[in-house]
C-alpha cells in the first residue's frame, strides 16, 4: 500500500497507472456486451459441463443430435465446459459475464507486461489500441479466451529469468493438460516453444566463429537438447485428454470434414467483398507495420531475432487464413511490434530531440499526454460507434442475457410441442442447453460433428428446394420447426420464407430471435386454437418486439416481417431506426434494398435515393455499388448502370453482378444500342 502512495506521488509512475488503467477500461467497454446467446456456442458448452460425468459419450460422439448419433467426434472443448457450467452455477449468466471480462483483462494484460518487458512502456501503450481494437472480434463466451491466456503466461515463464529451467517445465506441465483439455488452440505454446529452440539453435549454429560447421550443429543441438526433452514432455502432456493421440492431432484434420463453411474460418480478403468490417482494415495495417518492424531487426539488432520472426509469421499466417485469429494476431502483434521498434524509435527519438538534459527532461515530462490522449479519443470514438453504426461494438452494453433470451425455450416446454423438430445451425448449441434434454436437435453448429454429406445432400438442399425439403420432412416427419430467424444465409432467408407461407405449418411462436411453427397434420388442435398467430396477431406482436428492442434486433425483426411478406411493417421499423439516428447506414442501405425489390419505378428511384445517401456516408460497402447499378438497369438507365458497375470492380474486382452485366453493356453499345460515351 505504501509503495502505491509513494508511486501516485511521481507523476511519471502515476502518468502509467492512468494508461494502463485507461487501457483496461476498454478492454472491459470492449467485452462487456450482453450474451446473443441464438448464435453462439455457449449453450452447448453449458451442456457438456452440465452432462460430461453422467455421459460420457458426448466426448466421443455426436451425442446431441438425432440425425447422426454415431458420428464420431473430438470434444477437444470439454474441460471449458465444465468451467463455465460451474461459474453459471455460482452466479447465472452475469457472472459469466463478469468471469469473461476478468478473462479478457487478464489475458491484455499479460500481453502488455510481455511487450512492457521488450520495448518499456510507452510504445505498447500506443500499440495496444489498434490490438484491443481487434480483440474485440472475439467477445463471446468461448473456451478460445483461456488459449489466449495460456499462450501468454507460457510465453511469460518460458522468458522468465527467476525460474530455472526445471521449475519452469513443472509449472508448464499443468497448464499444458489443462490447455489441451479446455481448447484446441494448444498448439500454439508448443509452436511457440518450438520457435525459442529455433533461434536458441539458430543462434549457436551461426554463432561468426571459425568452427566447422558440422561442430556447429552439434553443440548447437547440444545446447537445446534438454530444451527439447522438455518440449517432448509438454507434447506428451497434451496427449491427456479423452481422445489421447486423436485429441493430440485433432487441431490438423479438424478442417478435413467440414461440409459447412462459416464466416470465421474464411480470410479476411474474401469476407471484405461481402460484409463491412473495419477491423480488415486494421489487421492489414498491423501486418504492414510487423513485417516492416521484423524487416527492421535485422539492421537495428546485433543477433537475428529468429523467434519473432518466426512466429510473427507463424500468428499472421492463422490470421491471413481464418478471421476468427484476427484477436490472436493482435495480441501477438503487440508484442513483436513493441519490441521491434524499441532502437529504431530510439534512434528516431534521439535524431528528433536534442541532445540538452533540460530539453529531453521537459519532453519526457509531457510525453505521457499523447497515449493518454489516444486512449481517450479511441474511448470517445466507441462509445459514438455503438450508438451509431456499431462496427466494434455490436451487442448491447452490460451483462448477462440479452433480454428475451429464454422466453422461446420456456414457451416450447410449457406449449406441450414436440420433435422432432427441425433447427437451423445457428440455433443448435442454444437449443441443446435451452431444451434442456428434452428434445435433440437436428443440427448445431459443429460443422465437424456431421459429415460432408449431411450437410451437402440434406441440409442446405432442403432449404433451398421445396422438393428436397417434402423429401426430408418425410424421412424425419418434423412436427416443430424452430428456426433463428437471424439466420442471414441464402438459404435460411429462402427456408424461412417458404416455411411462413406453407399451408401445413402454423406460426404460434417468435420473438427476436426465433420463429416456432407447429406442423398442423400432426399437432393436437387445441395447442394450434391456444397459440396460433394470425396476420394481425403477428403484426401487433412484431410491433410489440420492436418498440422494446436494441438497434441489432431490430433489423433483425424487420427481416423477419419482409420474410412473413409485410414489407410495409419492416420499412415502419427501418424509418424509426433513422428517426433515432439519420445517420445509420444499414437502415439507410435496409430501405434502399426495400424499394429496390419493387417493379414500381416511384420505388425504384426512391431505392435510387437511398443508395445514394447510404454511400456518402460509408463509401466502401460492399455490393452497393452493384446493387444501385441494378436498380439504374431495371429503369433502363444503361449509362448509369455501367458507371455503378465500374464502380462496383474497384471495390471488389470479382463481383458477380459487375462481370456479368459489364460485357453485355459492351455487346449493347457495338451493336449500337447505347452511346459509347
Amino acid at each position: 500500500m505504501l509503495r502505491i502512495i509513494q508511486n501516485l506521488r511521481e507523476p511519471q509512475k502515476l502518468w502509467r497507472i492512468l494508461i494502463l488503467l485507461g487501457l483496461s477500461l476498454l478492454v472491459v467497454i470492449v467485452f462487456a456486451q450482453k450474451i446473443d446467446f441464438s448464435a453462439i456456442d455457449l449453450g452447448r458448452h453449458l451442456e457438456n459441463g452440465r452432462l460430461v460425468f453422467s455421459q460420457p459419450d458426448l466426448l466421443f460422439k455426436n451425442f446431441y443430435s438425432y440425425t447422426e448419433p454415431d458420428q464420431r467426434f473430438v470434444n477437444h472443448h470439454w474441460l471449458g465446459g465444465v468451467i463455465f457450467y460451474v461459474v453459471y452455477l455460482v452466479g447465472g449468466f452475469n457472472l459469466l459475464s463478469i468471469f469473461n471480462i476478468l478473462l479478457a483483462l487478464a489475458v491484455f494484460l499479460s500481453f502488455f507486461k510481455l511487450a512492457y518487458k521488450r520495448a518499456g512502456f510507452y510504445l505498447p501503450a500506443i500499440i495496444s489500441l489498434p490490438a484491443i481494437l481487434l480483440f474485440s472480434e472475439r467477445v463471446e463466451i468461448r473456451p478460445e479466451i483461456f488459449s489466449y491466456l495460456f499462450l501468454a503466461l507460457t510465453w511469460l515463464i518460458w522468458e522468465s529469468e527467476r525460474f530455472s529451467s526445471k521449475k519452469k517445465i513443472l509449472i508448464l506441465l499443468p497448464l499444458f493438460i489443462l490447455w489441451a483439455n479446455i481448447h484446441i488452440y494448444f498448439f500454439l505454446g508448443l509452436a511457440l516453444i518450438g520457435f525459442k529452440l529455433a533461434e536458441k539453435f539458430l543462434w549457436q549454429a551461426f554463432d561468426g566463429s571459425v568452427n566447422s560447421l558440422g561442430f556447429k550443429l552439434k553443440n548447437a543441438f547440444f545446447k537445446i537438447k534438454k530444451d527439447l526433452l522438455n518440449l517432448s514432455l509438454l507434447s506428451a502432456a497434451c496427449f491427456l485428454t479423452p481422445n489421447t493421440w486423436r485429441g493430440f492431432f485433432y487441431p490438423f484434420n479438424i478442417l478435413k470434414n467440414y461440409g459447412y463453411q462459416i464466416a470465421e474460418n474464411k480470410s479476411v480478403f474474401y469476407l471484405q467483398n461481402l460484409i463491412l468490417n473495419y477491423n480488415f482494415s486494421i489487421f492489414k495495417l498491423l501486418l504492414v507495420v510487423l513485417l516492416v518492424s521484423l524487416i527492421a531487426t535485422w539492421f537495428f539488432y546485433k543477433k537475428p531475432r529468429w523467434f519473432d520472426l518466426f512466429f510473427g509469421i507463424f500468428i499472421s499466417v492463422l490470421a491471413l487464413f481464418a478471421s476468427r485469429n484476427l484477436a490472436l494476431f493482435g495480441l501477438v502483434a503487440l508484442v513483436l511490434i513493441s519490441s521491434a521498434l524499441k532502437r529504431p524509435v530510439a534512434l528516431l527519438w534521439s535524431r528528433l530531440i536534442p541532445n540538452k538534459y533540460e530539453i529531453s527532461e521537459k519532453v519526457k515530462k509531457y510525453l505521457p499526454i499523447l497515449p493518454g490522449l489516444l486512449i481517450l479519443g479511441v474511448m470517445l470514438f466507441l462509445i459514438s460507434d455503438y450508438q451509431e453504426r456499431n462496427n466494434f461494438l455490436k451487442g448491447s452494453f452490460g451483462i448477462g442475457l440479452n433480454t428475451g433470451q429464454a422466453d422461446s425455450f420456456e414457451f416450447f416446454r410449457a406449449s406441450g410441442l414436440s420433435g422432432p423438430i427441425f433447427n437451423n445451425y445457428d440455433d443448435g448449441s442454444a437449443l441443446i442447453f435451452g431444451l434442456d434434454n428434452q428434445e435433440k436437435v437436428f443440427v448445431d453448429n459443429r460443422p465437424e460433428a456431421y459429415s460432408v454429406n449431411f450437410f451437402t445432400n440434406i441440409y442446405l438442399p432442403m432449404q433451398n428446394e421445396a422438393t428436397v425439403w417434402q423429401d426430408i420432412l418425410t424421412q424425419y416427419n418434423f412436427k416443430t420447426v424452430y428456426f433463428s430467424h437471424t439466420d442471414q444465409t441464402p438459404w435460411g432467408k429462402t427456408f424461412l420464407k417458404r416455411i411462413l407461407a406453407d399451408s401445413d405449418w402454423q406460426l404460434v411462436y417468435f420473438d427476436r430471435q426465433y420463429v416456432i411453427l407447429a406442423r398442423k397434420s400432426v399437432t393436437d388442435a387445441a395447442i394450434l386454437d391456444k397459440y396460433a398467430l394470425n396476420e394481425w396477431g403477428f403484426r401487433g406482436r412484431l410491433r410489440e418486439l420492436a418498440g422494446a428492442s436494441n438497434v441489432r434486433e431490430r433489423f433483425y425483426l424487420a427481416a423477419l416481417a419482409q420474410s412473413y411478406g409485410m414489407p410495409d411493417l419492416a420499412e415502419e421499423i427501418y424509418r424509426q431506426i433513422l428517426l433515432a439516428n439519420s445517420k445509420n447506414q444499414r437502415a439507410i442501405f435496409s430501405l434502399a434494398y426495400l424499394y429496390s425489390a419493387s417493379s414500381d419505378r416511384n420505388m425504384l428511384f426512391k431505392a435510387i435515393d437511398y443508395f445514394q445517401r447510404g454511400l456518402k456516408i460509408e463509401n466502401k460497402t460492399p455490393s452497393a455499388y452493384s446493387d444501385l447499378a441494378m436498380v439504374y438497369w431495371n429503369l433502363g438507365d444503361y449509362f448509369q448502370a455501367e458507371v455503378n458497375w465500374r464502380k462496383a470492380l474497384k471495390i471488389n474486382r470479382r463481383d458477380a453482378d459487375a462481370l456479368y452485366y459489364l460485357p453485355q453493356v459492351e455487346d449493347l453499345k457495338k451493336r449500337g444500342l447505347l452511346p459509347r460515351s
